[in-house]
């Protein structure tokens, strides 16, 4: 039994981040059976191109200065740099739901996918949400509550 223990601190916060994102990736690979009975190939392919533009917007969203916590030396540096890349993921959901309803229709020709028409006024949320869950990941990171990183891991 305690062979498979990892004895030391940093091995066990390894562990722990392993087990949730394991479990997180093998959630979708057990529903999928599921899922392509329920869903057309082309909803999975609206989907991607939903996460592709999510994807895109939220990396550059808080202008990454949630990677610099991991760097900072004292902790009101940190809070510092985590407030500014709240205003600036909040600024830039704003931004790009202002672009989305002024430029809907550019973006769908540009696009070339009408069924996406529904679902783009969802982008500057789940820009918000993501980027935000970035930048909390990066600050239990820095606080080493990797039980909590996990735990998130699997909810997403």
């Amino acid at each position: 039994m305690g062979l498979f223990k990892p004895k030391g601190e940093f091995s066990r916060n390894v562990l722990t981040l392993m087990t949730g994102t394991a479990i997180a990736q093998a959630i979708p690979i057990a529903i999928s059976p599921i899922l392509t009975r329920i869903y057309t190939p082309e909803d999975f392919g609206v989907f991607a191109l939903f996460v592709a533009i999510v994807g895109f917007v939220a990396v550059i969203a808080s202008g990454r200065y949630e990677q610099v916590t991991m760097l900072l030396k004292y902790d009101k540096d940190a809070i510092n740099i985590f407030a500014l890349s709240l205003v600036l993921i909040f600024f830039t959901s704003i931004v790009s739901f202002f672009v989305i309803f002024v430029f809907k229709e550019e973006i769908l020709q540009l696009l070339n996918n009408d069924l996406l028409e529904n679902w783009l006024y969802f982008v500057p949320i789940t820009v918000f949400f993501v980027a935000l869950f970035n930048l909390l990941s990066n600050c239990n990171n820095r606080t080493k509550h990797y039980k909590d990183i996990a735990k998130a891991t699997i909810i997403k």
